[in-house]
């Protein structure tokens, strides 16, 4: 039976102590979770029991005591098949390591020399990171907070410098204990990136480890679960009343122990060296384990994968009984992964990519319908009214031009701008027009009789290179070759400036909003994308994927995809929750000048100095169609509402309509 040595580090209160307590007691009985830990040491069986009775104690201030000694927790980990018998399977050995010495450990040379000697046999490394401390970092922006110092100075460094003496076949989890306090708060994702960007420590040693193939997580868990106790404002829990622990995620770290354990073993084999008898038993062992998880996630496989209650009926002994366990685990890292993407600092994402689901049954014949000449210059901008009937267009010949679709006449009415370079963009009730100019303001035109409603927008030292008005049509960011987004409220009467985002370091060229108003995207002459909280202005991310600048951005109407192309031809799509690299898509030579996305979020088409305009089946990364016509670079792109007409703008000064399906 193998065992796993895991090393428990964390800071005195992390909760290294309650998270053990609870999931001892969670993990007696094989339930959902496939398996079940025994004990084997009575003391230790009874001193758990004994804590997990604090924990849940009628005393709302009898909490588990800090531990000061360095305890082995042994854990056997079983499961039972139909007929009741109980095969143990592995052991799990957690080496707790009290948080005083964790924080002090350095000037104990002792317990230092002690560690040293545990750090070759470890199996996987458990950081227990206070959830209470990461609440306080997140909230204070700052970071002057006393236990967001000693967080960031103490705790984190201390552990990270006695971490990195493992070897790079070592697993390394940052548990993030207290999820229930952050949870309702923050994204993981959100709490990655700060720690990411204000912990260069934490940076270096993500990198570090990757670089040299040892897998790294951060996992959320609640050893009481929500609403079993409340928050007191000195990080005391205080219990409440009649409320029942409900723990969360406790059975991932095991999973993920023995899951990555074998992972990172496996990338890091080396052949041509003389093994040791036990070495050779070890490799024998990852190597059969290996195999097994590979089997599981059905990579190769023809056949579907049997159920978790089918596997339990298969087994007979120790072998079956494996075999069942770690199917158990990946299907529970699996389910971890859909729901924690950002969770995964490193190594092999063991979560399948989604299923991808076959394109509609539908006629897809892209077809040029009507080529629409008028414009002096460029075509800057085009867009159709919420109806579909009606096309707008603005040029760099100082117009905006409406057109009739079905029949492509242009139709009475015209704004001028003083100069050129014109952008626009309609309201959602059509009845506003919002343009842009050489001027570098932005004005707002009634857009059935042409005439600007109030003075003009200021605020920007330089050309706009784009603008979106919200849904409402009481907002409008606005992006400049400044380097500057600006935010604007729009009111009867005018418009005010209300926030400048600063953080390009050149033009900003695109910008793209998502659905729901609260994620600004917005990309330039510095190749990066950056995304902004709309509501406080703050910088969240930067996407940082792109060879040259960045001409095009495109949100998709549920807020899933965010697409990004520039100069280098290639399309990146990507996920702007978890901030994740979807895809790449390629296919074009010349650089990418416009995009859009269907209402359906089924098609994205893309505009490129090749001249031609690409659609993609943006479930698949396919290339659906390519649509020449244009002699010169495509400059502008919009779909219409029932997704069945695209609208091109062009260098070549015209706009071409076509009829997709």
């Amino acid at each position: 039976m193998k065992n796993y040595n895991i090393l428990t580090l964390g800071a005195s209160g992390a909760g290294k102590t309650v998270f053990l307590a609870s999931l001892f007691k969670q993990l007696l009985i094989q339930d959902r979770e496939g398996f079940f830990l025994e004990a084997p040491k009575d003391q230790q069986d009874k001193k758990l029991v004994e804590i997990y009775k604090k924990i849940i104690g009628k005393s709302e201030d009898d909490w588990p005591t800090s531990t000061w000694n360095i305890t082995d927790w042994e854990f056997i980990c079983c499961v039972k098949n139909h007929n009741i018998e109980n095969f143990p399977v592995c052991k799990f050995t957690y080496i707790d390591y009290p948080g005083g010495l964790i924080t002090d450990i350095l000037k104990d040379q002792k317990n230092y020399f002690n560690f040293k000697t545990k750090v070759p046999n470890a199996d996987a490394v458990l950081a227990i990171i206070d959830g209470f401390k990461l609440l306080k970092f997140m909230e204070d922006q700052d970071l002057s907070d006393k236990k967001v110092i000693n967080l960031l100075q103490k705790d984190l460094p201390n552990i990270m410098q006695l971490v990195d003496k493992c070897k790079k076949d070592t697993p390394v989890h940052f548990i993030i204990s207290k999820w229930d306090l952050l949870e309702s708060r923050y994204k993981l994702s959100e709490l990655r990136e700060r720690l990411l960007e204000k912990v260069p420590e934490f940076k270096a040693f993500v990198k570090n480890r990757v670089n040299a193939g040892c897998p790294v997580r951060l996992i959320p868990v609640s050893s009481i679960g929500s609403d079993f106790a409340t928050l007191q404002p000195d990080g005391s829990m205080k219990k409440n009343p009649g409320a029942i622990p409900k723990p969360f995620q406790l059975e991932i770290p095991i999973a993920c122990v023995l899951i990555d354990r074998v992972n990172a073993y496996i990338n890091t084999l080396q052949s041509g060296h003389q093994d040791s008898h036990q070495q050779v038993q070890d490799k024998n062992i990852f190597l059969s384990l290996y195999k097994q998880i590979q089997s599981f996630l059905n990579r190769q496989a023809d056949l579907p994968i049997p159920k978790q209650e089918e596997r339990l009926q298969e087994i007979k002994d120790e072998e079956t009984a494996l075999n069942y366990l770690v199917g158990t685990f990946v299907d529970h890292l699996q389910k971890f992964e859909v729901n924690f993407p950002a969770a995964n600092l490193g190594g092999e994402i063991i979560c399948p990519d989604p299923p991808v689901t076959p394109p509609q049954k539908k006629l897809f014949n892209p077809t040029l319908i009507r080529t629409l000449k008028g414009h002096q210059k460029v075509v800057c901008s085009v867009g159709l009214t919420s109806d579909g009937q009606t096309l707008f267009s603005s040029s760099h010949d100082r117009s905006v031009r409406f057109w009739q679709v079905v029949s492509g006449k242009q139709l009475q009415g015209m704004v001028r701008e003083k100069s050129g370079w014109v952008r626009a963009n309609l309201s959602q009730d059509n009845q506003r027009l919002f343009t842009s100019c050489e001027d570098n303001t932005i004005k707002v035109w009634d857009s059935n009789t042409c005439k600007r409603i109030y003075k003009p927008l200021k605020g920007h030292s330089d050309l706009i290179n784009g603008f979106v008005v919200s849904p409402d049509g009481h907002k409008l960011i606005s992006a400049s070759r400044d380097k500057t987004l600006k935010v604007w409220q729009l009111g009867t009467s005018g418009g005010t400036l209300i926030n400048t985002l600063i953080g390009h370091q050149g033009f900003v060229y695109a910008l793209a909003v998502a659905p729901d108003w609260h994620i600004v995207a917005s990309g330039g002459s510095d190749k990066r994308v950056l995304l902004w909280e709309l509501h406080s202005g703050n910088l969240l991310h930067t996407l940082d994927q792109h060879p040259g600048f960045i001409r095009a951005l495109a949100f998709s109407s549920d807020g899933n995809i965010l697409v990004s192309g520039g100069y280098g031809g290639t399309l990146y799509v990507w996920d702007p929750k978890t901030r994740n690299l979807r895809y790449e898509l390629t296919g074009h030579t010349g650089a990418i000048f416009s995009l859009a996305i269907s209402p359906d979020n089924c098609i994205l088409a893309s505009g490129s100095d090749d001249r031609t305009i690409k659609l993609w089946d943006l479930s698949t990364g396919t290339i659906v169609s390519t649509l020449n016509g244009h002699i010169a670079t495509i400059t502008t792109l919009a779909f219409s509402p029932n997704n069945q007409t695209l609208a091109s703008g062009s260098f070549d000064r015209t706009i071409k309509i076509w009829k997709l399906v």
